[in-house]
């Protein structure tokens, strides 16, 4: 059922499962002015098991299509929730549905979707793969890894975990994601109004500074129980040179662990014969483990509307597919 934004997140509270992007503080970081074409649902207002919030687009070929972004749900949610859920969804008369899950694969959800009336879409265009680390079990970093952390030391690094964050803080990290932004071509920006819109909740801002106090890489991460999210990188070019990027990495874990926290998800980090293999490799020198997600499932109230959909995401993704 659908309700309104304030219900929601009261209903939310009682859900174990809350991936970054279904936060309050998520919703207002990336819609911002948007706020009107974000709708609210829950499978009951008594008990809930399923929840989210979806964002509403209008497209003269498609129709109303509905973009849910993952997925809320409770310790006992069962497949059958999953079907009631999506399938009230659907009735609510939306042209398309289009939902992606960050949560690690489960059957149940699978089975739930597809009884709901949702399927894989064409082509994937979301990373459906991600790498854990198991914070309470003994790390297993790779020798490169080891080097690169060895040689930021010797190198007068510190690593400083920001408790109350300021504005300034917000500015840095903003300073040190345009240079990976130019680095690496990214398509998005970032402001340190929505960085500070995001550091009200359960994220965490993480610096590395080199031996004359200077910030030359962050991290902020999302915390949900006992599990850790990575939810943005800023690297500087002194940061890769002296070995940081690898620094931050290992003393957020260190960070997480003395603190009890079980798991750190990386966010889909994707395996490939091409260039993107270089992250997937950095990555798993940290020792962690690749997992699957939920990930992407399609509803269409025409199959031409899918076909259309799927070239136009093709289109949009420069011709890149999972």
């Amino acid at each position: 059922m659908q309700i309104d934004k304030d219900f929601f997140f009261q209903l939310q509270m009682m859900l174990e499962t809350i991936p970054f992007n279904q936060t309050q503080e998520w919703l207002e970081h990336v819609y911002g002015q948007n706020m009107n074409r974000i709708h609210y649902f829950v499978d009951s207002t008594e008990k809930p098991h399923v929840a989210c919030f979806g964002y509403l687009g209008k497209n003269k070929f498609i129709g109303l299509r509905l973009n849910i972004d993952g997925i809320c749900k409770s310790a006992d949610c069962s497949a059958d929730d999953i079907r009631t859920f999506f399938k009230s969804i659907i009735d609510e008369g939306y042209d398309m549905v289009q939902v992606s899950d960050i949560d690690a694969y489960n059957p149940d959800f699978e089975v739930g979707v597809r009884r709901a009336g949702l399927v894989r879409p064409l082509g994937l265009h979301l990373c459906p793969m991600s790498m854990i680390v198991e914070l309470q079990k003994p790390f297993q970093f790779h020798r490169n890894w080891r080097r690169n952390v060895k040689k930021a030391v010797e190198q007068g690094c510190r690593f400083v975990a920001k408790e109350s964050p300021t504005l300034e803080d917000a500015k840095e990290f903003v300073r040190l994601f345009g240079e990976l932004k130019e680095r690496k071509g990214l398509g998005f920006t970032l402001s340190p109004d929505k960085i500070m819109t995001l550091l009200k909740g359960n994220y965490k801002l993480f610096f590395v500074v080199n031996e004359n106090g200077i910030n030359i890489c962050g991290r902020i991460s999302y915390i949900n129980n006992t599990d850790v999210y990575d939810v943005y990188a800023a690297n500087s070019y002194e940061a890769i040179s002296v070995g940081a990027a690898y620094m931050i990495q290992e003393y957020i874990f260190q960070f997480f662990k003395e603190k009890g926290y079980e798991k750190f998800d990386y966010g889909r980090i994707p395996p490939s014969a091409g260039k993107m293999d270089n992250i997937y490799i950095a990555k798993s020198y940290s020792g962690g483990s690749p997992i699957g997600y939920n990930g992407e499932w399609s509803y269409s109230i025409k199959l031409w509307k899918t076909f259309f959909f799927s070239f136009y995401q093709f289109y949009m993704h420069h011709g890149s597919l999972y």
